[in-house]
């Protein structure tokens, strides 16, 4: 009875350290999966370019952020809000590399010694030597290069006795197959143009991948944008058209989309450019999930998986 309490509570101990480890996966894959990947971005050109970036995700634990100015990109990377990489860490290792005087002077004088130590030394050394200690030394090296050519010698023999036997041994191989079994291996797992040509539901197909396509899109594009411009391609009609196509844009999907024609010049001038969105790997995911439980698509897959195995 004892060894069964024990047994029981061991099990137990085992069953919640497997369910602690399970409930923490399960967060972390909820946390990847719903948690938007924030980005943001705003730039605006007068004279020179300039922009900055920011993106954020898994509640900021993850943070990309940077510049472009004078050109020249400087971005960083926060993990948990350390820095891990970036222009950030540089300027704070710059900072404890920078040294005041009194201290450039001590490590010089601190080299200085340190040179003094290895030359005596050096000159201890050389005076410990003796003429029957440098006569033992030159004798040695000789006597090591006889060895080696021994052992050399010996390796070189075991080398070329095993190449004999592996001849011996080696057989050539069968270039002999079934005619059946290359048939089957021709006939799976090819996707040609004949498949596509006569293989049914070809518009299910195509209705499934513009679907997964607008998917997409709906989940990375932003929400948020901005963009205020002055553009003259110095030919009165291109600009009128651009005008017309920006209009026409900004009815349907862009309403915050501002700019005006400049008819007497080639010029681009006054962009101010603003853009905020949000990314879900979920919905991606979904997304994913709807194109391959199509029909075509699965038949395609199958016969992918077939010519693979």
């Amino acid at each position: 009875m004892e060894l069964l309490v024990i047994l029981l509570s061991i099990l137990k101990v085992i069953g919640f350290i497997l369910l602690v480890v399970l409930a923490l996966i399960l967060v972390i894959v909820l946390l990847i999966l719903f948690s938007p990947i924030c980005y943001q971005l705003a730039g605006n050109y007068t004279e020179e370019i300039e922009a900055n970036f920011d993106v954020k995700w898994i509640v900021g634990s993850i943070h990309i952020y940077g510049d472009y100015h004078n050109k020249d990109i400087r971005f960083s990377l926060r993990l948990f809000g350390y820095c891990v990489y970036g222009s950030d860490k540089k300027q704070k290792k710059n900072k404890k590399e920078i040294y005041t005087e009194q201290d450039t002077i001590i490590s010089a004088r601190s080299k200085q010694e340190e040179q003094r130590d290895k030359e005596q030394q050096q000159q201890q050394s050389s005076e410990q030597y003796t003429p029957q200690q440098n006569i033992e030394i030159e004798q040695k090296p000789e006597e090591t290069t006889v060895e080696q050519k021994t052992i050399e010698k010996e390796e070189r023999k075991k080398k070329e006795t095993k190449q004999k036997h592996s001849r011996k041994r080696v057989t050539k191989p069968s270039n002999k197959k079934n005619p059946n079994k290359q048939k089957k291996e021709k006939q799976n797992g090819k996707l040609d143009k004949n498949y596509f040509l006569h293989m049914e539901n070809k518009k299910e197909l195509f209705q499934a991948f513009g679907k997964f396509c607008k998917r997409i899109l709906k989940g990375v594009l932003p929400k948020h944008c901005y963009m205020k411009a002055t553009i003259g391609t110095g030919d009165p009609a291109i600009t009128g058209y651009i005008l017309a196509a920006t209009g026409a844009i900004k009815m349907k999907f862009a309403k915050g989309l501002h700019i005006t024609g400049d008819f007497t010049q080639k010029i681009i001038k006054d962009v101010i450019v603003e853009i905020k969105g949000r990314i879900l790997l979920a919905y991606l995911l979904y997304a994913v999930m709807r194109l391959l439980f199509v029909k075509p698509v699965r038949n395609i897959i199958m016969v992918l998986w077939k010519g693979y195995r």
